[in-house]
């Protein structure tokens, strides 16, 4: 197999060697493909043929009995209390959950179209569609794989694939468009997220108490990671003065996830897109629900245990969300692959200083120090109080290239994102067109997360709606406080701007075997 594979790759990729006389410019155009070791290949052949023969082999039992399919996408929460499943069964588990298409009699979408007044589509279930209405949602897709798929699984999504967040239900016009961010990496960035939040609250928590023993306020400048978040007052009373804190809600809570920057981990995130894109409920929002945690109507008018009132009663329980958090948890990192034709080389190598220089730097961090690398996440529902924690390692579990150990002890990583993980202002001409709600405080309209740059090359169209073309487009419509490096990328030679494209577009995925 492995001899086969290598054949078939080498008669696909193969090109003209070069000759010695050849001008440099003239080897811009030769390809040059590094085939892996063959262990390598063959570890990724046998896992692309064994994820094919496994969907296959489910297609067919699901044909024979409606429902085995997702059977065998789903664990249970009691199934994880038994504690004998390995990450890599959670992968291989979650892998297909992602890509499973759920269908109404599964909780797909919802049955709310005969109830007036709902937020819901007028249609019966699954009653999907692309614009959603206010906090409800869509539904708008069938499976996670549906917007997640440009530059291979767990992508980003095509700008047609946009959902229309916020709006009437029925118009595009004045709703939140967005475009599906690729989610590689994402482990990582929830850890990184956590361990700057915990710095930001311990400085809040030590200036409480300095402002105490003193008798009066004091303001401390807050950081987290080396980067700056603003400032600070604490008055002696407990209170404090949160107008000068910058980049993080007034809570300092870090959250890495959504173009906002309104979720802190992957369970909330997961929870979210399950509820809001295919109108599958997880259990613990219907027990939010009936608790008086959240407000019903942006769930639905039906009994606490089938809200959208499709009829469903247990759509998403804890196991599932688990499942999928240990999946992403466990997808690689992006990696930097520079060109290996020596014209593009340097090249690349000019425009990694550009990136400096012009101040890109200033918002997209190259690299941040990461300590603990363990993403723990718990269920939520009320039965499931006594399971025990799911634990994943970052730096260790799942698929490879991970982040990097910084010693051979492995005692802290460098995560390479090309982010600061902070909300900046970005100007009125990329504005949403209007502020977006939050439990921690709305976020400003022209307010968006530092989108992390690793795996750029394999995202387009990019911005948070997709509507630039290529990496080029994307830096000139950057305002606010992105105009000033805006200003010195148009301003460079057409040498030294040319030089940071190839530099950015060198920020790719690591290419893998797929079987058809």
């Amino acid at each position: 197999m492995t001899r086969y594979a290598l054949l078939a790759l080498a008669a696909a990729c193969s090109s003209s060697a070069p000759r010695a006389d050849d001008p440099p410019a003239s080897r811009l155009f030769d390809e040059r493909v590094s085939i892996p070791a063959d262990s390598d290949l063959d570890t990724e052949i046998h896992t692309a043929l064994e994820k094919k023969r496994r969907e296959d082999r489910d297609r067919a039992l699901d044909a024979l009995e409606s429902g085995e399919q997702l059977e065998h996408a789903t664990l249970s929460q009691l199934a994880l209390d038994r504690q004998v499943f390995t990450l890599d069964d959670l992968f291989r588990v979650g892998d297909d959950l992602f890509a499973y298409m759920f269908r109404p009699e599964q909780g797909l979408g919802n049955a709310l179209g005969g109830h007036p007044g709902i937020l819901a589509g007028p249609l019966p279930a699954p009653n999907l569609r692309r614009v959603h209405r206010g906090d409800f949602g869509g539904p708008d897709a069938m499976a996670c794989a549906d917007c997640h798929s440009v530059g291979g699984d767990d992508g980003a999504g095509t700008r047609t694939q946009n959902p229309f967040f916020r709006g009437d239900g029925d118009s595009t016009r004045g709703t939140d468009e967005r475009s599906a961010p690729a989610l590689l990496g994402d482990g990582p960035e929830e850890r990184l997220a956590a361990e700057m939040t915990d710095e930001l609250v311990a400085q809040r928590a030590a200036a409480s108490t300095s402002a105490a023993l003193a008798g009066t306020s004091i303001t401390i400048a807050l950081s987290a990671k080396g980067l700056g978040f603003g400032s600070l007052v604490a008055r002696p009373d407990g209170t404090f003065d949160t107008t000068g804190v910058t980049g993080v809600a007034t809570d300092l809570i870090v959250r890495p996830f959504g173009w906002k920057g309104h979720q802190a981990t992957l369970r909330g995130i997961v929870k979210e897109s399950f509820r809001i894109h295919m109108g599958v409920m997880p259990m613990s929002d219907q027990q939010d629900v009936r608790d008086g945690r959240v407000p019903a109507l942006i769930y639905g008018d039906g009994p606490w245990y089938d809200v959208d009132d499709d009829g469903a009663t247990i759509e998403v329980e804890d196991g599932m969300v688990s499942t999928t958090v240990a999946y992403l948890a466990q997808l690689e990192v992006p990696i930097v692959i520079p060109p290996d034709d020596p014209v593009l080389l340097d090249t690349f190598a000019r425009g990694r200083s550009v990136f400096d220089e012009v101040g890109c730097t200033s918002c997209h961090t190259p690299a941040l120090p990461l300590a603990a690398p363990m993403l723990v996440t718990r269920a939520e529902q009320s039965e499931n109080q006594a399971s025990p924690p799911l634990a994943v390692d970052v730096a260790r579990d799942g698929l490879t290239p991970k982040i990097e150990p910084v010693d051979l002890l492995g005692s802290a990583f460098t995560v390479r994102l090309f982010s600061d993980l902070r909300r900046h202002d970005m100007g009125p001409a990329l504005a949403a067109p209007f502020d977006q709600p939050h439990a921690a405080g709305a976020i400003p309209a022209a307010q968006w997360l530092t989108r992390p740059l690793w795996g750029l090359a394999d995202t387009p169209p990019y911005l948070h709606d997709g509507r630039a073309p290529t990496v080029d487009d994307a830096i000139r419509m950057h305002g606010g406080e992105g105009a000033a490096a805006r200003d010195a990328f148009v301003a460079l030679p057409d040498r030294d701007r040319a030089a940071l494209l190839v530099y950015l577009l060198s920020l790719q995925r690591t290419q893998r075997v797929v079987a058809p």
